[in-house]
């Protein structure tokens, strides 16, 4: 599989490096605007339990443990509910992947995407959810880099784009939820724009909404920024109700991670990007912009606190002989993680690489720290296959405790 995310972001991880925008007009509210995707076409979504072919549905979710020697030592079973109603539903927004996009804030029409490609990047990073109920995937107009990190647009330019896309996010979940949801308990999961714009449809729907909140599993919002507030209550910033899960069995909260090496410096947020937004907040998709004079930005540091410990990374079998056909395969022992905070603003989950030299194992976050796409020592790619199993620790967790 080609390296994840060809664009994934050119500018998402330039998510953390600091960017000051030049230009600072009055900001005005910009209409949410009328998607144009028809979402009651199942050829508008990747993978929707109600299409004839489904990929998903018959993709095994088994992980293979793989050790040093390259020896499956163990297999872990996870069960396939893509197609099956157990209450819970699964609604995942995929990351930018686009291919000379345009150089002004805009979107790309879903026939100018690679599909395909996209399709095999959301198997990759979040097929393993659909362990817990069906799987909704939409189609969507994506933004363009420059809508995230130009400094030569204007806010308001900037926020276009993303309400563009935005749109179709919306609609797609407003059609999830008028036809399909029945009730059924929520995960909303996504990674790098995905989470952007799946932080925008919590405040918009969920967060002043107690009926929708209660239908909340857990928003898994890898990847993005940021999670911040004026305390340690983490209220108050982008939602004004919903803020970052305080304990591993809380329901109704938000999951956010990004991913760095241990021993490089976390960089600056990104002035440009969503939170610092004042068009977004009167447009009603963030409760209150970032203020990093008095704001505290936060991560997850429930499964991973201040102190290393031991990380189960998965990544994808079918790139390796050695995964015996398992179409999921981790390395345990490999890597370590702790929550590192470096200032008021600066933090993330730290992973640091301690297999032995006699260990065979591929190490993939090597050539990240070397990429020319990526600040040295970030590991945005990879934050799925860093913290899919912590993740779902945590989602079982919740399932046996608030379900």
């Amino acid at each position: 599989m080609k390296n994840f995310y060809t664009y994934l972001l050119l500018f998402f991880i330039l998510s953390c490096s600091s960017g000051q925008d030049e230009q600072n007009p009055e900001s005005n509210v910009i209409e949410i605007p009328i998607s144009t995707t028809n979402y009651n076409s199942l050829t508008n979504w990747y993978f929707h339990p109600n299409q004839p072919f489904n990929f998903l549905k018959t993709y095994d979710l088994d992980i293979a443990v793989i050790d040093e020697n390259l020896n499956i030592s163990s297999n872990i079973e996870v069960s396939n509910n893509a197609g099956i109603n157990t209450g819970i539903d699964v609604f995942w927004v995929h990351p930018t992947h686009l291919e000379n996009p345009p150089t002004f804030p805009s979107t790309v029409l879903i026939d100018n995407q690679d599909t395909n490609y996209i399709g095999l990047t959301i198997l990759a990073q979040g097929a393993l959810l659909a362990k817990y109920g069906r799987f909704y995937a939409p189609k969507y107009r994506q933004a363009t880099p420059a809508s995230f990190l130009s400094t030569v647009h204007t806010e308001e330019e900037r926020a276009a784009g993303l309400l563009e896309a935005y749109s179709d996010i919306k609609a797609s979940f407003q059609n999830y939820l008028d036809n399909h949801n029945n009730g059924n308990k929520i995960i909303l999961a996504g990674h790098s724009q995905g989470s952007f714009l799946l932080a925008m449809l919590v405040r918009d729907l969920f967060d002043t909404n107690p009926e929708l909140r209660e239908k909340l599993v857990t928003a898994a919002l890898g990847g993005m920024g940021y999670v911040y507030s004026l305390d340690n209550s983490t209220l108050g910033g982008w939602w004004q109700n919903i803020g970052l899960c305080k304990t591993i069995s809380a329901c109704g909260c938000v999951h956010y991670w990004r991913t760095y090496e241990n021993d490089k410096t976390i960089p600056e947020p990104n002035t440009t990007f969503p939170s610092y937004s004042e068009t977004l907040e009167n447009s009603g998709l963030i409760y209150r912009i970032t203020d990093e004079n008095n704001d505290t930005f936060f991560q997850d540091n429930l499964i991973f606190d201040t102190q290393s410990s031991p990380l189960r990374y998965i990544t994808p079998g079918n790139p390796y002989n050695f995964s015996n056909g398992a179409n999921f395969v981790a390395f345990d022992n490999m890597y370590t993680a702790r929550f590192k905070r470096e200032s008021s603003v600066r933090t993330g989950l730290a992973v640091n690489y301690i297999a032995n030299t006699s260990d065979q194992r591929p190490n993939e976050l090597k050539d990240i720290e070397s990429s020319i796409i990526f600040t040295d020592g970030d590991f945005h790619v990879k934050d799925y296959h860093i913290y899919i199993w912590a993740l779902m620790q945590q989602i079982d967790e919740k399932i046996n405790t608030c379900l």
